[in-house]
């Protein structure tokens, strides 16, 4: 009887199922889109031409830095809950919230520009929209030497989609080297522990973020 009753108690312990290991939540953070929120009204009063904000759109880089810690924490709990990064769905909630404004605003301005300018302004604001409509925005200007504060041309209605295009391709780049670093190398590990995340590969990701901030840091100087 003792030897039934000790069998039924290990049977019973062994179907029993095993607490899942604890994944980091991603919590809504007030202080940071307050801070988003601040560093956006920063930009459009400068533009405005508010006197004491001349230097607002500094703002752009505040905005850039949140959004990819905020992006990055998103990427690392998805990684810890699911043993992987899915670029698919990632990539997919990008398009549903980008895509559509970002089509209609270049649609619109594009018909306002040949409705509105003579004919070469208006061939080059489409070239422009063509150049925006796949994030390039930033790439275009740069080689037409544009200067964003000049006062003697014409800006194009387009020129403001450089922020935009900065943004997409740090996230068309990010996403995937975060996922490298942390299951390019351990994906025996990741199968025999689809919800962690190796500590070591956390600390290498730390490694590739420092080396990458430095290395840009020093091109932007040069």
């Amino acid at each position: 009887l003792v030897r039934s009753r000790h069998r039924w108690h290990v049977a019973s312990r062994s179907t029993k199922r095993k607490p899942s290991r604890p994944v980091p939540a991603t919590e809504h953070r007030n202080d940071l889109q307050g801070l988003r929120a601040v560093a956006v009204l920063l930009v459009a009063l400068g533009h405005a031409g508010v006197g004491f904000l001349k230097g607002g759109y500094v703002g752009v880089d505040v905005f850039f830095v949140l959004s990819g810690f905020l992006i990055t924490g998103l990427l690392l709990s998805a990684a810890a809950k699911n043993g992987s990064v899915s670029l698919t769905d990632f990539y997919a909630r990008r398009a549903r919230r980008i895509l559509p404004a970002a089509a209609l605003t270049l649609v619109v301005t594009t018909a306002a520009a040949y409705w509105m300018l003579n004919v070469v302004r208006a061939k080059q604001v489409v070239w422009d929209s063509l150049a925006a409509s796949v994030f390039a925005a930033n790439i275009h200007f740069a080689r037409q030497g544009t200067d964003y504060f000049s006062q003697e041309e014409p800006p194009s209605p387009d020129e403001h989609f450089w922020s935009l295009a900065v943004e997409e391709q740090f996230y068309l780049v990010w996403p995937a080297a975060l996922s490298f670093v942390l299951f390019g190398l351990i994906l025996h590990r990741r199968r025999r522990h689809p919800r962690t995340v190796d500590p070591t590969a956390v600390r290498r990701l730390l490694l590739v973020i420092v080396a990458v901030a430095i290395a840009s840091l020093v091109w932007s100087i040069y």
